[in-house]
């Protein structure tokens, strides 16, 4: 070529050159900022819980990154709308010249050539009015300049996160939770080419109202993917053969207590597990349905994973939108825990030389407090005599309870550890509560109480419980050995037994932890525990505070708690808190809690026991046994001994044999001030008749109705001042007395 003939060529080219490069930075790039989501609560998956529409109706998913989009859906972009976005300058000149081509060949237009880039400056600059060659020429050179100075996965991110996908959703990953009700990196290589059709005619391809129609579109954009490579003809076979199903989201309302706790920003990640969360509401509507007929109002469900303190599961209610309460959060509100408080008294216990083979003395005892003579009761309106700590615990005795936290310091006691482990609704003093507190006369929050029972899972290591994946700090506020040892006794199912009988719902398949509790005239119950992974918390009760009928902790909230475990280990394997070091093996006799050694006398009872290495109790001797085997007791079981509630029969004597005591009333003691106490079964309405020196009393009263209910003389009482008598049939001894009784 001559010389000349290169002077004209560069000339051009020169101009070419500066206007493809020189003309793009004459002009200024709209505003890109991706548009702020709508208000958004996601599941820990990303799932949307309850996504709401933004000022202008519409709803969009927090913006997405380039690597958080699934490369089948980047593919299938690119295939719908700019195959060769990756190699042009941000026009494509190729696809304007083959467009232009074919336009002329039709004489209409047939085809564009718009590129992503392109697309994207014109959906972020709003114009009204005609578009005109200035403006689209303005357009071009924004695209090159965009192009120039943003990487391609930027761009690509940002278009995807504004365009419009038709029905007031903006952005892939609204449309992906919007049309399928799915997380974007969930989606089908058939559903990421269904969504990539939509931008070019959203209205006129909307699913809601006909799929079948944008299915060719869709088909096209699959094949074009498998053209570029971008499938294989195995993975196209598939996508063509997928049945599109839509699934209609409009906002969802899924897990509303949390998302009514977790209001205040406008895109918020949850630590709810979606499915888990609506398996549990599912359980609870099916399990109150069949407790109605006892006025069973509502349940409260808390499910944490012990290894991060996050929240799975909380519901608050049978139903949201129940005319009885249903917006109420029962994980939230403060009810009487009942028992559920008894395992930390036997904690603080056991930190302080007690062992599970400890025994405590089951037998009724008068405390005198500031307020009046306080009298802890048994549920089951009897004591049961010498009990080991762990029978006590198991079988969840309120005498022996009681016995147990008077002997480590009382209210105060307790209550600092409570306080410490964060049961936030304990702020009387101790003298508020009394030695009542361990058996549930304080308000706690079922979700603060769940959190107590993870750290026994942790083995004394607290972690605060968490809704968001915000930072948190673990510390340990019990002792490890303690902790293991009190787990051990909440999943012995044994131990508990003789209350709660050998089948309950408390026995499950495979180790779990569980403690119950009820408040008085079944006005709250309650099931917590856990395996290593979890810990799972029920309440069931009323939200007027109606009591139940007759329904317990093992009937109401414990057939809740065990469908929960169950459905929580039925694809995992439920493990066990490995056994610290430390910890030994001892047999005992239970009625006494020595140890049995080889040189101890032969004994009619035993039991394997945990115990704290160097914390062993002393050896049995021949002093612990009369001549006949039978265990010696302290004198002060003596009554209990010549009782009906003696359950263990000729197993056990006391000390020193003595004559028949003298008739004598035990109880109620002449005088005594008895106010329907909410601590009691029935409000206290049921007095417990007892007098030594005969096995056949008879009660009578002037003024109350005495029945005779199991093996027991019951007075049902009302306020006033009552006059009681017993006599002994035998010999014809009479003793009185009399209570005086004042109102609730």
């Amino acid at each position: 070529m001559s010389r000349r003939w290169i002077k004209r060529l560069a000339i051009p080219a020169a101009l070419l050159a500066a206007g493809w490069w020189g003309l793009p930075w004459l002009v200024d790039l709209p505003d890109l900022t991706p548009p702020a989501a709508s208000p958004v609560f996601l599941a820990r998956d990303g799932t949307p819980l309850r996504h709401l529409l933004d000022e202008n109706g519409t709803r969009k998913a927090p913006p997405v990154r380039f690597d958080e989009i699934p490369e089948v859906m980047r593919h299938a972009m690119l295939a719908a709308e700019d195959k060769r976005f990756f190699s042009h300058g941000g026009i494509d000149l190729l696809a304007i010249g083959r467009a232009a081509w074919d336009n002329a060949r039709s004489g209409k237009i047939v085809s564009g050539a718009s590129t992503i880039h392109q697309q994207l400056i014109k959906n972020s600059t709003p114009r009204s009015g005609r578009r005109t060659f200035t403006i689209k020429l303005t357009e071009a050179l924004q695209a090159r300049r965009l192009a120039m100075t943003w990487s391609r996965e930027d761009v690509l991110a940002a278009y995807l996160n504004r365009i419009s996908f038709g029905n007031n959703l903006t952005g892939i990953a609204t449309a992906a939770s919007g049309y399928f009700h799915k997380p974007l990196a969930d989606l089908t290589p058939a559903e990421c080419a269904l969504l990539a059709a939509l931008p070019q005619s959203p209205t006129r391809w909307n699913p809601f109202r006909d799929v079948k129609s944008i299915l060719p579109r869709q088909r096209a954009i699959l094949e074009k993917m498998h053209a570029q490579g971008w499938l294989s003809a195995e993975q196209l076979q598939t996508a063509l053969s997928q049945e599109i199903v839509i699934q209609r989201f409009s906002g969802g309302f899924a897990a509303p207590h949390v998302v009514e706790a977790v209001k205040g920003s406008e895109t918020t990640r949850t630590t709810i597990d979606a499915l888990l969360q609506q398996q549990v509401e599912t359980i609870i509507a099916q399990r109150i349905a069949t407790l109605r007929a006892k006025n069973v109002g509502h349940a409260a469900v808390v499910v944490l994973d012990n290894a991060s303190g996050d929240v799975l599961a909380l519901a608050g209610s049978r139903d949201f939108f129940a005319k009885d309460g249903g917006q109420i959060n029962g994980a939230w509100v403060p009810h009487s825990p009942g028992s559920a408080l008894k395992p930390f008294t036997y904690l603080l216990a056991f930190e302080r030389g007690a062992s599970p083979g400890s025994i405590v003395a089951d037998l009724p005892i008068e405390f005198r407090t500031a307020t009046g003579t306080y009298k802890p009761e048994n549920y089951a309106l009897r004591s049961f005599g010498p009990m080991t700590y762990r029978a006590a615990l198991g079988n969840s005795l309120n005498i022996s309870a009681v016995r147990v936290l008077d002997s480590i310091g009382g209210a105060e006691t307790l209550l600092a550890k409570l306080q410490e482990l964060g049961l936030s609704t304990l702020t009387e003093p101790a003298e508020h509560y009394g030695l009542g507190l361990t058996i549930g006369n304080a308000p706690v929050r079922l979700l603060e109480l769940t959190n107590t029972y993870a750290t026994l899972a942790r083995l004394g290591l607290h972690k605060p419980w968490r809704l968001q994946n915000t930072p948190s700090n673990e510390q340990r506020l019990l002792p490890e050995k303690e902790c293991y040892l009190i787990a051990d006794i909440l999943s012995d199912n044994q131990a508990r037994e003789m209350a709660f009988g050998a089948h309950s719902p408390l026995r499950l398949p495979f180790r779990c932890a569980a403690k119950t509790g009820t408040s008085t005239s079944f006005r709250d119950n309650w099931t917590l525990g856990f395996t290593a992974a979890f810990t799972v918390g029920v309440w069931v009760g009323n939200f007027d505070n109606t009591p139940m009928q007759d329904v317990s902790g093992v009937t109401g909230a414990g057939p809740i708690f065990r469908d929960v475990m169950l459905h929580l280990h039925e694809h995992r394997d439920a493990t066990w808190p490995a056994q610290p070091a430390g910890i030994v093996r001892a047999r005992i006799d239970p009625r006494t809690g020595h140890r049995l050694t080889p040189q101890a006398p032969p004994s009619r009872l035993s039991r394997e026991e945990l115990f704290i290495e160097g914390k062993l109790p002393p050896p049995a001797s021949e002093a612990d046994y009369d001549s006949r085997g039978r265990a010696m007791l302290p004198r002060e079981y003596a009554t209990w001994v010549a009782s009906r509630e003696n359950w263990l029969g000729d197993l056990v004597t006391v000390a020193t044999e003595e004559a028949r005591p003298q008739l004598r009333i035990i109880n109620p003691i002449a005088g005594t001030v008895i106010r329907l106490d909410p601590d009691i079964p029935g409000g206290g309405a049921r007095l417990l008749l007892q007098a030594e020196g005969t096995r056949e009393p008879r009660w009578t009263s002037p003024t109350l109705e005495i029945r005779v209910e199991g093996s027991h003389p019951i007075a049902h009482l009302k306020p006033g001042r009552h006059d009681i008598q017993v006599e002994d049939p035998a010999t014809g001894q009479k003793q009185r007395t009399f209570v005086i009784v004042h109102a609730e």
